[in-house]
């Protein structure tokens, strides 16, 4: 019997206020991917799509750029080393403006030692926003290796900035 060819993932664009798009992608029940990028026309952004998943996440995402949601709940598809999978694991238990150190999660997921790493893993995620890597900072509650432009830093402050209420 032939291996069946892995299902292509269903996309969805997410407008956000950032100025850039989300791209959401789903296969088998899970998000496989996040990642931003440029907007495009009004009439690609807006086609329903028929993935609850995807849909549910859209939800999700606006809520959070609302102000309204305190963590994602999405079923992830993390793929990556035990170790990434970890810390990717941790980071997404972060609740909105929730910053901890690259320390703080080594110590979390029992490698005290490996804070460089914890930075490799937040830069290599592929699921941009659900996986917070903007809420890990360096000791000194900076954040490390961004431009004050870059979309980490704009998520940082995004979190940062004060606001009436926050539902959790």
């Amino acid at each position: 019997m032939a291996k069946q060819a892995p299902m292509r993932p269903a996309t969805l664009r997410v407008p956000t206020p950032l100025g850039l798009d989300l791209v959401l992608s789903a296969a088998d029940g899970a998000i496989v991917g996040s990642r931003f990028c440029a907007p495009v026309p009004t009439a690609v952004q807006h086609r329903s799509h028929r993935s609850a998943l995807l849909r549910e996440a859209q939800g999700q995402v606006a809520a959070y750029f609302a102000r309204r949601l305190y963590r994602f709940d999405l079923p992830l598809a993390l793929e990556g080393t035990p170790f990434e999978v970890d810390a990717w694991r941790a980071v997404a238990d972060l609740g909105f403006a929730e910053f901890v150190s690259y320390a703080d999660i080594a110590r979390a997921i029992g490698r005290p030692h490996a804070h460089r790493a914890v930075a490799r893993a937040m830069a290599g995620t592929l699921l941009d926003l659900l996986i917070p890597a903007h809420r890990v900072i360096g000791a000194d509650g900076q954040l490390k290796g961004v431009t004050r432009t870059s979309l980490r830093a704009r998520l940082f402050r995004f979190e940062s900035a004060p606001t009436a209420s926050r539902s959790r």
